[in-house]
């Protein structure tokens, strides 16, 4: 194996962890912002709730409530802020890889055409010395 394959077979490793850390992190931001969508839907529920649930509000727990989901509101929001910021810095590695493995592959590639190019020129000129040689056996 040439030194430009075992390149290459390291780029598209560093390629594929890198996408599937990134992966991993697009999926956990999906599930969070779905988690944060729910809380805002419930909140938005709690206030539009009728009048008829003066009892809760009576003994404050419809405040008890909405506490509760600021609270949770504002903790996925702050893990979310967190896993974009982990986002940013895969995605940069994510980009770096892939250029890598892009040069890897463009590289590999050169290496075969100039290979393949090389034995074709071998090749002919096998076949020239051939020629040369019964050319002149023919004067002879």
């Amino acid at each position: 194996m040439s030194d430009l394959s075992k390149l290459k077979q390291l780029s598209d490793l560093k390629y594929h962890k890198s996408e599937q850390a990134l992966a991993k992190v697009r999926d956990r931001e999906t599930a969070l912002r779905s988690e944060l969508k729910r809380l805002q839907g419930l909140a938005h529920e709690t206030h539009c709730q009728p009048a008829v649930d003066a009892e809760l509000r009576a003994i404050g727990g419809d405040i008890i409530w909405l506490k509760w989901l600021a609270a949770n509101q504002r903790r996925v929001s702050i893990e979310l802020a967190q896993v974009l910021a982990q986002k940013e810095v895969l995605l940069v590695r994510f980009r770096k890889d892939n250029g890598k493995k892009s040069v890897a592959q463009r590289l590999v590639s050169q290496e075969a055409l100039k290979f393949e190019a090389e034995r074709k020129r071998k090749r002919l000129d096998q076949i020239m010395d051939m020629a040369q040689t019964r050319l002149g056996d023919r004067d002879q």
